[in-house]
């Protein structure tokens, strides 16, 4: 009997020690090439962790997780959870530990969100010292990536400002009513102000404490005069509040979501090239690349390239302390604030203009009154069918970060049929810009230059690919700029260190 139990008892399979993960992790695994870059640098200096309350994980090891799940495409916490719990790499980063995926959660929330910038920079500067990474080079570019927002949440300024406007002859309307049935006299404005409307409304309530008036509500109860207008009052009130919620928000934007107050609408490459004409909230993601590393990044409002430069040079040098001697980048850049803006921090004018590729095309030639296609005098321009404008004035333009001084030629005998043949009344002509973009011209079409902008295509159009197409990184999970830029930051940093394994390897063979 009991050699039966035995026998039913059995299983086949043996005790074993714990096992040493180190020893089981093949040599050429990424995660070797992840504790080479992450197992010196001590990240956990940049956490800020306190002993009070319950005792946490530790924070080097909710940081590796963290960072190998970027660089293993593994974005999803609910899949680093299970990961920690299969994935023998992780286990080995864990040390035996199993964060949930609210650990990491809040982990990122409390902990990363305001250290990521330092980490980022700690992890560049060791792959720059490591790699030997041009400095004096960075290759600039931007893209859009859909916002975690509804794309039927938009508020819009322009619509916002009509209302406004619509609600101000509104309110003016009923405080006239106002005046001549209960007998007030109540100052009319063009503009009002919340505040405005809370004195009207608190001599409306002390007359119905006044008189003992009641407010009835619902189907078939008449309403006193009084009540319809403190009501009304009210919910202009409310509107007036509103809009300026709205235009708050807004700030110099020209759209924003309700589901996600930072993201902006805008066109994506989608629309783009589908000519569709919906706006999907987005996000303009700037990186900045050398040596196929990414250096730098910056998170932006506006749809616009050219505004981005200033703020992500700025923030640039408070990453690193120096500027690279040629940023690189393509004619969405090239204007007369960033060219200005390159000289007074020494950078070279290494960004195209609107019209560089297109300057020595036939149809740009036949353009007779562009400004390029004319012949100076000295004081005037003359087109190559011999339409002469002389100097007339010059005027200041104050609209940019930088003054501009434009001068203004007049046509010498412009008649009205020349309307038709649309031949200008007058050119303008900005003198510093010219001198700008023929010095940019003369860079980039030396064999210097022409050697930057190969690079630059091939480099950071190539590490948006690999991040938007074969990681599959289309839409962002996260809402608010301090959090997007928080995941972005994770991202790149995933990309550098899968960067680093492959380059290690490409190297090898």
């Amino acid at each position: 009997m009991l050699r039966n139990k035995l026998q039913l008892d059995y299983k086949a399979v043996q005790i074993i020690l714990p096992l040493d993960y180190e020893h089981v992790i093949e040599k050429r695994d990424p995660v070797v090439s992840f504790k080479e870059v992450i197992g010196g640098l001590r990240l956990s200096k940049y956490i800020k962790t306190s002993k009070k309350g319950r005792q946490e994980y530790e924070a080097e090891v909710m940081l590796e997780l963290i960072l190998f799940g970027y660089m293993e495409n593994i974005r999803s916490l609910r899949n680093l959870e299970k990961a920690c719990k299969t994935d023998i790499r992780f286990m080995y980063l864990s040390q035996g530990t199993k964060p949930s995926f609210m650990a990491f959660q809040r982990f990122i929330n409390t902990k990363l969100k305001e250290s990521i910038d330092d980490i980022f920079t700690a992890v560049c500067e060791y792959l720059i010292k490591q790699e030997s990474i041009n400095r004096e080079v960075l290759y600039v570019d931007g893209t859009k990536i859909e916002a975690n927002a509804n794309k039927f949440s938009f508020v819009w300024k322009k619509s916002v400002i009509h209302y406004q406007k619509a609600l101000q002859l509104k309110l003016t309307k009923l405080l006239k009513s106002i005046n001549k049935d209960l007998g007030y006299y109540t100052e009319l404005k063009d503009v009002y102000e919340p505040q405005d409307i809370e004195g009207i409304c608190f001599l409306l309530e002390t007359q119905i404490e006044k008189e003992g008036i009641q407010f009835v509500y619902g189907k078939g109860k008449h309403k006193q005069t009084i009540q319809r207008y403190y009501e009304g009052l009210r919910e202009y009130q409310s509107k007036l509040n509103e809009y300026e919620k709205h235009l708050e928000i807004l700030g110099e934007r020209n759209s924003y979501s309700k589901t996600d107050n930072d993201a902006t609408f805008m066109h994506g490459k989608e629309d783009y090239y589908s000519k569709t004409g919906i706006f999907k909230p987005y996000y303009n993601i700037q990186i900045g690349v050398s040596d196929e590393y990414i250096l730098h990044y910056g998170v932006y409002h506006n749809p616009s390239d050219t505004k981005t430069w200033t703020p992500f040079f700025n923030s640039y040098y408070s990453r690193y302390g120096y500027y690279p001697s040629y940023p690189v980048a393509d004619a969405g850049y090239g204007n007369y604030d960033n060219y200005l803006y390159n000289l007074n921090h020494n950078m070279n004018l290494s960004m195209k203009y609107v019209m560089f590729s297109k300057e020595n095309e036939k149809k740009f030639k036949k353009k007779r009154f562009d400004i390029k296609n004319m012949r100076q005098t000295q004081d005037g321009l003359i087109s190559d069918d011999g339409h002469v404008y002389k100097y007339s004035h010059e005027y200041y333009d104050t609209r940019g970060e930088y003054l501009k001084i434009k001068q203004v030629y007049r046509h010498e005998d412009w008649q009205e049929s020349y309307k038709v043949q649309k031949i200008p009344k007058q050119i303008t002509k900005d003198v510093v810009l010219l001198e700008l973009q023929a010095e940019a011209r003369r860079l980039l079409k030396s064999a210097e230059g022409i050697e930057l902008r190969v690079r630059r295509s091939i480099e950071v159009e190539g590490a948006f690919g690999e991040i938007k197409a074969d990681s599959n990184y289309t839409r962002i999970h996260r809402r608010g700029k301090r959090s997007v830029e928080t995941e972005i930051g994770l991202v790149l940093l995933g990309y550098n260190l899968r960067k680093y394994h492959a380059k290690k390897y490409r190297i090898l063979h």
